[in-house]
């Protein structure tokens, strides 16, 4: 949405509001309640079995001939749910929302997955949550309320089941919010965990085909209060930290209950694991994760709190300082296997202290979109793939690769050496790069009603070649070369472009 509205900023009204013609995807896979995935395991309690196949819902998909997996009113059997890219946003805000953990810090893995670092597999199992969706979270809604900033007398229509879900959600927190008990972080999660589990039950087929207006008079305050509670968590996680941004949480049941049949005797899963109710919870904050920084970085203020964050990170054991390159983790040692195949890798290899070159260019990329142009670029020729000498990267500096040994790992020949080359997710990110460089952050822009377009590039003077030009494509279609005879650094206060020359 950012990259669409950094070329189309005309086009938010219809983007949001327009026609309704998003739908849903209809999965056969349904999530189990607390109920159905908490188990005891050898005197510790864990969440396993999370997500199973649903015999109705699979065989009510599988009947229908167009759109199988489009999600349906008349709880499945009428017509596809349609509805504005704004509502769709809504409705991810309400249930991110109501997946955040006990605490109110991370969003919970509570689906037997663990989000970007798929390595860290087995952290769901003990409750795991991240702070990378909190930081999301927090974003998403501050776009939707500045969508709705005076916009007072529109409304949004939802489902019923939504609307009755944030009705809820809404009213548990004013609760949360005016008691003073000390558990009451417990039992704002308990009831909320409750209220997501009723809805899911309730559109496990599809929609019902009811839907509910709210106003965004009265949705504004709603997500409002929404975000202070994100915010809050988000504080609360880095006070626990030292004030540098976790990532991710684990959580050990301190005291739980059996769930018993009516005569009073256990009830068991399919491989004889009692299940079990959870009382309280206990926080453990898992080693630094450079992911963690990379959406921290997201939501700094301004300039000068960004540029402390990336200091922090310079500091930490994240800053690989014989390579002059950032690594996915810190040390996971002192961690239990229990986490995930992460801690079975040698550290400084695959997905354990290495190099992980898609995360390490989301790193650059958002402390370049933070304005830390200096540091950017002198990471830059650190960092990139390209700057590498060839003899040591082991292959073309043409070529990426998933990740490169860092100096963890206990052979030094192996040090800066890429491995597993392919086209990964690296290449995303550094075209995100050289959008921003090439013509700024957001090159297009609505003034006075008016469409216009006002090239800032970000490039240092190293950059220009020896007659002080760059050339590249814009849009595709577009050659436009910058003139710099000084070759000066683009983003150097004050420096504004003296002429611009258009060839129709």
């Amino acid at each position: 949405i950012d990259s669409y509205l950094a070329v189309y900023p005309g086009q938010v009204e219809e983007l949001l509001f327009g026609k309704p013609s998003v739908p849903y995807f209809d999965s056969p896979a349904v999530v189990q309640p607390r109920a159905r995935k908490y188990v005891l395991v050898d005197g510790v309690v864990r969440q396993y079995g999370a997500v199973l196949e649903d015999e109705e819902k699979k065989a009510l998909i599988d009947s229908r001939v167009e759109k199988p997996n489009l999600v349906r009113t008349s709880l499945g059997q009428g017509r596809v749910y349609r509805t504005t890219v704004f509502a769709k946003l809504l409705c991810l805000a309400l249930n991110k929302f109501a997946t955040l953990d006990p605490l109110g810090m991370g969003i919970e893995m509570e689906a037997g997955k663990p989000g970007w670092c798929d390595a860290l597999n087995g952290l769901p199992g003990l409750f795991g949550s991240s702070l990378c969706e909190t930081y999301e979270l927090e974003r998403l809604l501050t776009f939707l309320l500045e969508a709705m900033a005076e916009k007072e007398d529109r409304r949004v229509d939802l489902p019923i089941e939504q609307a009755e879900f944030m009705w809820q959600v809404a009213r548990e927190l004013e609760v949360w919010r005016d008691s003073d008990e000390a558990n009451r972080d417990y039992q704002y999660w308990d009831a909320v965990a409750t209220a997501r589990e009723t809805y899911r039950q309730r559109v496990r087929l599809g929609f019902d085909g009811q839907t509910a207006a709210l106003s965004f008079e009265e949705l504004a305050p709603m997500l409002t209060v929404f975000r202070a509670k994100v915010r809050a968590g988000i504080e609360r996680a880095l006070a626990i930290n030292n004030r540098f941004p976790p990532t991710y949480f684990a959580y050990t049941v301190a005291e739980y209950k059996l769930i018993a049949n009516i005569d009073g005797t256990p009830q068991y899963d399919e491989q004889g694991r009692p299940y079990v109710q959870a009382k309280s919870f206990e926080p453990m904050v898992l080693p630094p994760f450079l992911e963690g920084p990379v959406h921290a970085l997201k939501a700094q203020p301004d300039v000068a709190s960004a540029r402390s964050l990336y200091s922090q990170v310079k500091a930490s054991g994240l800053f690989d300082r014989k390579l002059n390159m950032y690594k996915l983790n810190t040390s996971l040692a002192d961690q239990s296997h229990e986490i995930g195949r992460a801690r079975a890798f040698t550290p400084g290899w695959l997905e354990n202290e290495s190099i992980w070159l898609q995360m390490e260019y989301k790193y650059l990329l958002n402390a370049l979109k933070a304005g830390l142009y200096e540091e950017f670029f002198e990471d830059f020729k650190q960092v990139l793939i390209p700057f590498q000498d060839p003899g040591v990267y082991g292959r073309s500096p043409l070529e990426n690769s998933s990740f490169i040994v860092s100096s963890a790992h206990p052979d030094e020949s192996l040090h800066r050496a890429g491995f597993v080359a392919r086209l990964s997710g690296s290449a995303a990110e550094f075209l995100s790069m050289w959008s921003v460089m090439m013509a700024g952050h957001k090159p297009f822009f609505m003034q006075d009603g008016q469409l216009c377009l006002a090239l800032r590039p970000v490039l240092p003077g190293w950059l220009f070649d020896e007659d002080g030009k760059v050339t590249f494509k814009f849009l595709g279609h577009c050659d436009v070369t910058y003139h710099n005879p000084q070759r000066l650094d683009t983003f150097s206060a004050g420096l504004r472009p003296q002429k611009i020359i258009l060839y129709t």
